[in-house]
């Protein structure tokens, strides 16, 4: 590095999201960067703790309590997400304004966007700074080799599969587009030209950045020029507390983790019928709650015991299997570690990942209205085969060192100074 430089993040508290990219902005600042983040209220205290300097919305995104929930989108359909409406495009206008604010009050040299407010890229556009936007999960959008995200498909290999994910991509733009209106209209009070599909503002940014591993992916081939698989991060959330073994150190019984959303996503049924399959079997059972769920009210068997958080990276490594509703953050400290998992995805990304896991051979996707009997059989039938372990293993190598790489913070030197590109149609 020649000399500091000035980034900007822009992201909310989305649950999963967080860690990656506070982890991404820390490493940056420890490298002796300065880096604001334009966020939430209730992320001063996670923010100033990574060496951060905090910035609050004042017009949208003013929450104070992160337990509050914003999304709302466990209720709906994953076409009827009210997070595009809620998150994405209905504060377009304001996120793009107050981001614009914030890089004209002090000098930027790049913006860095979660990809839940890549609108803000606008911001970039209109005063020639490099933007960013950081994808917390894999390959969300469609491509000529892989049907969109949220619905938990394999890529097609044959005429009809094929044609099946063609016509999903056509389905996802038009569901995407939904917003394209209103960004050209964003556009037009910064002199920018409209566009055409509102993927078209992602594929224009300087970068892309997809942090997992690319060997966990099915990656866009071939990818856009802005591509980059950074890897992933592998942070423990902000809120957690250490961990002390409950259980005496000559308690062989192998170890379950029952780990679930962080952020409210109605999980508590899914969580009982988990805590009843452990109940009936010869393992330790430790649910981490997160702050969605009270355990107040939860009737645990003898073998489980609950609490509102434990550090993954204290509790993986003596862990045999992890139960969990398949959030990207979760499945890569998991797979770090290298453990086989149960997935009951609940929605967002979660369906990739869990399709990803059972496609890999690194575990089994269930549905979330599983009986506690289901998930019984699963957890008994990945003690007792070895493959299953043995193909998270083959993962844990690439995970591992992909996280150690650190290619986003080296991306993000590179680009300043740099010209803003005018990107080729993708």
């Amino acid at each position: 590095m020649d000399s500091p430089k000035n980034y900007l993040f822009v992201t909310i508290d989305g649950g999963g999201n967080i860690p990656p990219m506070l982890g991404l902005a820390r490493r940056l600042a420890e490298r002796g960067h300065r880096v604001r983040i334009l966020t939430e209220p209730c992320l001063q205290d996670a923010a100033e703790k990574n060496g951060l300097e905090f910035l609050p919305f004042s017009e949208c995104f003013t929450r104070t309590n992160r337990r509050e929930d914003i999304f709302g989108d466990w209720k709906t359909s994953p076409l009827a997400n009210p997070t595009f409406e809620n998150i994405v495009f209905g504060p377009a206008e304001i996120v793009v304004r107050e981001t614009l604010n914030a890089m004209e009050a002090n000098h930027t040299d790049v913006l860095v966007a979660d990809c839940l407010l890549f609108p803000c890229l606008i911001a970039a556009e209109a005063l020639g700074v490099p933007g960013v936007v950081v994808f917390h999960m894999p390959e969300y959008l469609p491509g000529p080799n892989r049907p969109p995200g949220v619905m938990g498909l394999t890529p097609g290999t044959n005429l009809f599969t094929r044609w099946r994910d063609r016509m999903l991509g056509k389905v996802f733009n038009i569901v995407f587009n939904k917003g394209l209106s209103r960004i050209n209209a964003v556009r037009a009070q910064h002199r920018l030209p409209p566009l055409s599909n509102v993927v078209e503002l992602i594929h224009r940014a300087e970068r892309r950045f997809i942090q997992t591993s690319r060997t966990f992916d099915f990656p866009i081939d071939p990818a856009p020029a802005n591509v980059r698989y950074t890897g992933p991060v592998l942070d423990d959330p902000d809120w957690v507390e250490p961990w002390e073994n409950p259980w005496p150190a000559e308690d062989g019984r192998p170890l379950v983790v029952v780990s679930f959303s962080s952020t409210f996503q109605n999980q508590r049924a899914v969580i009982e019928r988990s805590i009843n399959a452990l109940g009936t079997l010869p393992v330790r059972g430790l649910v981490t709650l997160g702050p969605a769920i009270s355990r107040t009210s939860l009737q645990l068997p003898d073998n489980v015991v609950a609490v509102e958080s434990a550090s993954h990276a204290q509790v993986f490594p003596k862990a045999s299997l992890v139960i969990t509703h398949a959030g990207h953050g979760t499945l890569m400290r998991a797979l770090a570690n290298g453990l086989p998992l149960i997935c009951l995805p609940m929605g967002r990304d979660q369906n990739d990942n869990a399709a990803k896991v059972a496609y890999h051979g690194a575990g089994i996707q269930l549905s979330p209205k599983a009986k506690a009997s289901s998930i019984h059989r699963a957890v008994t039938r990945i003690l007792e085969n070895p493959a299953y372990r043995k193909s998270a293993g083959r993962l844990q190598a690439d995970i591992l060192s992909d996280a150690k790489k650190d290619i986003a913070v080296k991306e993000l030197e590179k680009l300043v100074g740099k010209e803003t590109r005018v990107p080729s149609n993708f």
